[in-house]
């Protein structure tokens, strides 16, 4: 990497690695040098050289905070010296942080080999690792206004998630998916590996709707669990199950969708308009999913149902799924989602983190 170059230290879970792959894209073909940092073994040691950028990956350890493991301490501290040793070697003029226990070692890097640093958030509360730095970062570029609030930083500048910035024409999308042209399409998708707890609720739910409301259902399990929701849907008339679906045309083909809320998967929501019934995971560090779900539905652009209602009231997530079925609700809803739209992210991130490297 020369000394033009960039090096982002991300990794651990999508909503990390997607929108710096979005920035990195835009990076190479503006002709810059972006390599990456992050876990030894993660998903994004098989996503990042996948999309052609180089990858270091080094031991960064994950806090349980269910069953703290104080080894995952000395793991982390094995892979910090590693990462010094990378960052000394190729030199980035800048390093970016995109949040998430596997950035931690690329920033501390930065820290130590005095390498000036730029952090990126993208969830309405910020995660543990960019608190930590943010006091010592150039620059916050944060997703939501919400977050900065929770943050010493010394310059902040509020952009868009970065998502792949693609549609589909809505007939072509549904046809490629085998939906119907006119129906009233329910997308269901709790991440690339799929929601058990999405797989069980939305059928129960689907079943509780009045027939007249039930429309068409596109359902991407995850793998894992294809074969036992297709059986347990077999006689649901337009109840489509798929391991997985391509997002662009999944979320061209939608009408509404119940998600989790992770940031990635809001911000294809708002970049399509497609507005939501969310159900944060619970377990989500920092609960940073209620936190953003709070944020989409005081914007108006969709509904939260948390598990914990779920639990106590089963029929929940269908008042919730009628209510949003609603066309005049669904019409105000799209259009709110649409102003939180973050197209123009990712170039606008590449234009502030070339403004830090030409400081």
């Amino acid at each position: 990497m020369t000394r033009t170059g960039m090096l982002f230290a991300t990794g651990g879970s999508g909503g990390h690695i997607y929108p710096a792959l979005a920035v990195a894209q835009e990076a190479s073909q503006a002709g810059l040098e972006v390599g990456f940092i992050g876990q030894l073994g993660g998903m994004e040691e098989r996503l990042v050289p996948g999309a052609g950028f180089a990858f270091k990956g080094v031991a960064a350890g994950k806090w349980d905070r269910s069953r703290p493991d104080p080894r995952q301490a000395f793991s982390a501290l094995a892979g910090l010296w590693d990462a010094v040793r990378h960052v000394r070697r190729t030199r980035p003029a800048l390093v970016v942080g995109f949040g998430g226990f596997a950035s931690f070692p690329g920033c501390v890097a930065a820290v130590l080999t005095r390498t000036p640093l730029v952090l990126q958030e993208g969830n309405a509360f910020p995660s543990r690792v960019n608190r930590w730095f943010a006091p010592r970062a150039r620059l916050v570029i944060s997703t939501h206004a919400e977050a900065l609030k929770h943050l010493r930083a010394k310059r902040t500048e509020v952009i868009g998630f970065p998502v792949r910035e693609q549609r589909v024409d809505r007939l072509q999308a549904r046809a490629a998916l085998g939906l119907p042209a006119d129906a009233v399409v329910t997308l269901v998708m709790g991440g690339s590996q799929g929601s058990l707890t999405l797989n069980e609720v939305v059928p129960q739910a689907f079943e509780r709707l009045p027939a007249n409301e039930r429309q068409v259902v596109l359902h991407a399990s995850g793998p894992r669990w294809e074969a036992d929701l297709r059986q347990r849907t077999a006689a649901m008339t337009g109840y489509h199950v798929q391991p997985y679906v391509d997002a662009v045309t999944a979320w061209s083909a939608a009408d509404l969708a119940i998600t989790r809320s992770g940031v990635g998967t809001l911000s294809e929501a708002a970049f399509h308009g497609v507005p939501l019934v969310m159900v944060p995971l619970p377990s989500a560090a920092e609960d940073h999913q209620r936190f953003n779900a709070l944020a989409v539905q005081e914007a108006g652009a969709g509904l939260m149902v948390e598990e914990k209602e779920l639990e106590a009231a089963p029929g929940r997530l269908a008042e919730a799924w009628s209510a949003a079925l609603e066309p005049g609700w669904r019409r105000g809803a799209s259009a709110a989602a649409r102003e939180r739209s973050p197209a123009g992210a990712a170039a606008r991130i590449l234009s502030a983190l070339r403004g830090e490297v030409s400081r």
